[in-house]
């Protein structure tokens, strides 16, 4: 398949900034945080702020994983890791739980190595299927509809980790950016 077409590419571009801006955003928050922060159960959730960040620096990996599949006009049917049903939340916490031991640094690492990658996919993707639906938590979304809101994910679990350091949300910085995504 070829690669994005120059229509693509103005449709991605702007969404491809905002999304890389959010995630600079979010690791400067997560820069910011100390051990306590880091280690703070989050409420209505079994993650502490540090999970949230392994979450971040591993979802790319399934993101990818689709994305892949679309760009190569393959279906998509990923099984579970013991090659029954697949299921997201088994996936997530397996990740989080493999890179309990990494540093802060090492998630942004491999956080940025896996968006890297992500990118590189997207870019194999033409208009025909940016256009194209598929199935999205039980909804039709096109895969520039999912590429939009893709690019409120950082802050959204960053709204979320707030939850747990209630005393950072007023940050002036921190307020302006999740307030744009209505967090």
């Amino acid at each position: 398949m070829p690669g994005a077409t120059q229509e693509a590419r103005g449709q991605l571009d702007p969404i491809n900034q905002e999304t890389n801006e959010s995630r600079r955003k979010f690791e400067d928050f997560c820069r910011s945080l100390g051990p306590e922060e880091f280690a703070a159960g989050v409420p209505q959730s079994t993650w502490t702020v540090k999970d949230y960040i392994a979450h971040l620096a591993t979802i790319d990996i399934y993101v990818g994983d689709r994305l892949a599949h679309a760009a190569e006009g393959k279906p998509w049917q990923p099984k579970g890791e013991d090659g029954g049903p697949f299921n997201l939340d088994t996936w997530n916490e397996a990740r989080i739980v493999e890179r309990k031991s990494k540093t802060i640094e090492e998630l942004l690492t491999e956080a940025a190595e896996r968006r890297e990658q992500l990118w590189a996919t997207v870019d194999r993707f033409t208009p025909e299927l940016l256009g194209q639906e598929f199935n999205f938590r039980d909804n039709p979304i096109t895969y520039l509809g999912y590429f939009q809101l893709w690019a409120r994910h950082d802050a959204a679990h960053t709204a979320d980790m707030l939850r747990a350091i209630p005393e950072r949300k007023e940050e002036p910085a921190l307020k302006k950016w999740l307030a744009r995504y209505g967090f």
